[in-house]
């Protein structure tokens, strides 16, 4: 989580408990309003991210986001 999120904070979404925040804007997140994506290099290692339903539509920020459907 960023050192920025205080801990008695609140998904920026919907109000609901912090669980993570947005890789690619940072936001506060609880586990229903985040999305997960596994985030994969040439080298064969994969990395988890959590994006919010925003980010995770936006090519610029999610790699996989042309692999989704809308």
């Amino acid at each position: 989580m960023s050192e920025n999120l205080k801990p008695e904070s609140s998904c920026q979404i919907c109000e609901g408990r912090v669980f993570t925040t947005c890789l690619g804007c940072e936001i506060a997140l609880c586990e229903k309003c985040s999305r997960f994506e596994l985030i994969g290099s040439g080298c064969g290692c994969v990395w988890p991210a959590y994006y919010c339903p925003t980010c995770v539509q936006d090519p610029l920020i999610n790699p996989n986001a042309p692999l989704r459907d809308s």
